[in-house]
């Protein structure tokens, strides 16, 4: 554990709350008035790519009123009745938020129920300092504000319900700050460690920037470092060019696959010895996952090899290319022809630069993902299949999860067969068969992601009508590759052309062609001799759907 990480003592371990897993559950602020919940919360929304909702506002649109007038008018209990309807509601809904509650919602003991069972943080504010806000704020009359002794009353004798609801975060820094805080709090995760050939890996699935300096110091210490970034972060001013300004940056000629050439690995090659690297310095690669394989080929060559640290940034380079030690550029059309085993020394994944890509960059990491849970985990299945809006949407929490989910899946596989001598990386083809197919039959027009969800339909509807698997699992399974794939499948090949192309597929052994199937999710094994018509029927039956 990094010995600045921040953390809170609790009475109650938010991550582990009865119900949903915590990524899908509601982010609740609780406060005094003047706590800054309502400020906090859209920061915080805004770094968690989450809706923001505010209680009191709410309320204030439903009635028609100001809260004043709904207390002069209608009195207090009235409206704590009417807070506690809206919260139940807002409970019962299943895409996540972030809500900033009213200061008083806690005093239904029923709603603090509510509270527990939801990811809640209580800003904690002194009473002068509360004091001091509401009344540098006039906008509104506040009808419990009325004078400093009852204020001051009033606000301690809640303090006790507040903290039963959840983590208490001092609220008197910038709520920028406080909804940074928060956001490292609900992200953070142990480090993964992947183990192979007397090698280790470490694999962290969220590094904030107090931890970028803290990496600095003790990983790379004080030898050289080489940044290979992507293109987009060319003229980017954050945390890491801050933290790294003193290493050495470089971006490819080309960009995404177009630069996975031997043309490119030779230039960065020469840039590299240009900057007199040495054994015991560190290449490090931010970017996606055609970035992470030609820095990783690179670092493996380099003086036979150079410390490497990937910093995957889309969500298929989290879960799929930084993940497993494979590098590996293309040569003549073919792709990964040059390639090597190189395992990293970290990877620092980043889950906030999630919400930044493309729609359909997003389902292509999704898809990714989705293989990983219907191999290794039905609970991954249920949260994706629970959650395809919001993470589709672009909900950090929820794609955080994912990643670190998949990523420690895959390393699991990785550290028994680093260098696919054993054949248990086979399994990681589910999918990729008729994927592959699809893809070269289609190219360049469909994503490898957009044809590897039409492969994974066709696995699902091969494994259902051959092994068993049930049928409503299959279903809803082809439904979420098919949004996966941007609401439609891209077109098979004819009959001819898809028997042609199946013939290339690397899981044929002595001219007999293996597919991985499933008996159920997590239940993935290599069905051998498999008979091709036997999956082009299950294509075809997609198809005609």
């Amino acid at each position: 554990m990094l010995k600045n990480r921040h953390f809170l003592p609790l009475s109650q371990d938010l991550r582990k709350a009865s119900g949903k897993s915590y990524p899908e559950k509601h982010i609740f602020l609780t406060g005094f008035m003047g706590a800054g919940k309502t400020t906090v919360g859209r920061h915080l929304a805004k770094i968690l790519n989450r809706p923001f909702l505010d209680m009191d506002e709410e309320l204030v649109k439903y009635h028609k009123k100001s809260i004043s007038q709904i207390f002069a008018e209608n009195g207090e209990n009235f409206f704590r009745r009417t807070e506690t309807t809206l919260l139940n509601s807002l409970s019962e809904q299943d895409r996540p938020k972030v809500i900033a509650a009213g200061g008083g919602s806690v005093l239904a003991q029923a709603n603090i129920h509510i509270f527990k069972q939801a990811l809640t943080f209580f800003l904690e504010l002194s009473p002068e300092k509360a004091w001091e806000r509401i009344n540098r704020n006039q906008d509104e009359a506040r009808p419990l504000a009325v004078n400093y002794a009852a204020f001051k009353d009033l606000l301690l004798s809640r303090l006790d319900r507040y903290r039963q609801c959840g983590a208490a975060f001092p609220a008197d820094g910038a709520p920028e700050e406080i909804a940074a805080k928060i956001a490292d709090f609900i992200l953070y995760e142990e480090p993964l460690e992947l183990k192979a050939e007397g090698r280790a890996c470490q694999i962290r699935p969220y590094v904030s920037p107090e931890d970028l300096r803290e990496l600095k110091e003790t990983v790379v210490g004080g030898r050289k470092c080489f940044v290979l970034a992507d293109h987009f972060f060319q003229d980017a001013s954050d945390d890491f060019t801050e933290v790294f300004r003193d290493a050495v940056f470089a971006s490819p000629e080309k960009r995404g696959e177009e630069a996975k050439t031997l043309e490119e690995a030779a230039t960065l090659l020469l840039k590299m010895t240009e900057a007199k690297l040495d054994r015991s310095d560190f290449l490090i690669v931010r970017g996606g996952g055609s970035l992470t394989d030609l820095g990783a080929l690179c670092a493996g060559l380099y003086k036979r090899g150079l410390n490497l640290i990937l910093v995957p940034t889309t969500l298929l380079a989290a879960v799929d290319a930084a993940i497993g030690g494979k590098a590996a550029v293309n040569l003549a059309g073919a792709k990964n022809q040059v390639g090597l085993f190189h395992l990293a020394k970290e990877v620092w994944i980043d889950p906030l630069s999630f919400k930044t890509l493309p729609p359909a960059l997003l389902r292509d990491g999704l898809t990714e993902a989705y293989k990983t849970a219907l191999l290794f985990d039905p609970g991954l299945v249920d949260l994706i299949t629970r959650n395809l809006d919001s993470l589709l949407n672009g909900d950090v929490p929820l794609l955080a999860q994912t990643a670190s989910d998949s990523a420690r899946h895959k390393a699991s596989l990785v550290a028994k067969d680093l260098r696919e001598e054993k054949g248990l990386r086979d399994l990681l083809n589910l999918g990729h068969t008729y994927g592959h197919a699809a893809e070269s039959y289609n190219a360049p027009e469909v994503s490898h992601g957009q044809a590897v969800a039409l492969g994974l339909a066709v696995a699902l509807n091969y494994s259902r009508r051959l092994h068993n698997l049930d049928p409503h699992l299959a279903q809803t399974g082809i439904d979420i590759c098919r949004r996966l794939a941007g609401g439609r499948f891209p077109p098979p090949p004819p009959k001819d052309e898809a028997l042609r192309l199946l013939g290339f597929d690397k899981k044929i052994r002595q001219g007999e062609l293996n597919f991985v199937a499933l008996k159920a999710p997590g239940q993935a094994f290599l069905d051998k001799g498999v008979k091709a018509e036997a999956i082009l029927e299950a294509a075809e039956e997609l198809s005609i759907a």
